[in-house]
């Protein structure tokens, strides 16, 4: 699936992509080639925010997860054979 869209860029791009002979396929080369790093970006941050959650716990809530993990592991198990 393929979407148009319009977008604005500084004169020094807009000449390297008229003389592309496929200014979209250009585009979107270049576009993949950052997302890897954005995502890992976003993975980096998500799981920062995860470890500073995980500190911020109580004995209790941490006994609380421990118990809902094994309560929901006995549950999916029930009746494997391994």
């Amino acid at each position: 699936m393929t979407v148009e869209i319009s977008i604005s860029v500084p004169d020094d791009v807009a000449s390297y992509l008229q003389e592309q002979g496929n200014a979209s396929a250009a585009v979107t080369d270049a576009v993949r080639r950052i997302l890897p790093t954005a995502r890992r970006e976003r993975q980096r941050a998500a799981a920062q925010a995860y470890g500073e959650f995980l500190r911020a716990r109580n004995p209790h809530e941490v006994e609380r997860d421990r118990l809902l993990i094994e309560t929901s592991n006995d549950l999916a198990l029930r009746d494997a054979e391994w």
